[in-house]
């Protein structure tokens, strides 16, 4: 069983209410996907935080040396290229100028077209 499987099946096992902390649901469901992104992004950044001292100490340096030695230009262009692009996928909703609609009328408007 995968970790995925795992987690949909805690969820299908779920019993009872589900607790909201705010009135609207889809604040409430944008809130958790956000506190479990964070919780993944500890994770990652704690991998990465162990790969470099490891990487460090294999090289025989410390990890501010490991941080700090230049990639050459190309990857600097790839880094910030990847960067740029994560940015503009998290932050695309201010940047569509479409206006939002419901989904009643998304869907009406979508049969018409």
């Amino acid at each position: 069983m995968t970790r995925a499987d795992e987690i949909l099946e805690i969820v299908r096992l779920g019993q009872g209410l589900r607790p909201a902390s705010l009135e609207s649901q889809e604040t409430e469901d944008v809130l958790t996907v956000t506190v479990a992104l964070l919780v993944e992004l500890g994770v990652a950044l704690d991998r990465i935080d162990r790969l470099e001292r490891k990487v460090a100490e294999l090289a025989g340096q410390t990890t501010e040396q490991l941080r700090e030695t230049p990639l050459g230009p190309q990857a600097d262009a790839e880094r910030e290229a990847g960067q740029t692009a994560l940015i503009a996928c998290a932050l695309r909703v201010f940047f569509d100028g479409r206006r939002p609609v419901s989904r009643g009328e998304y869907d009406h408007n979508r049969k018409e077209s």
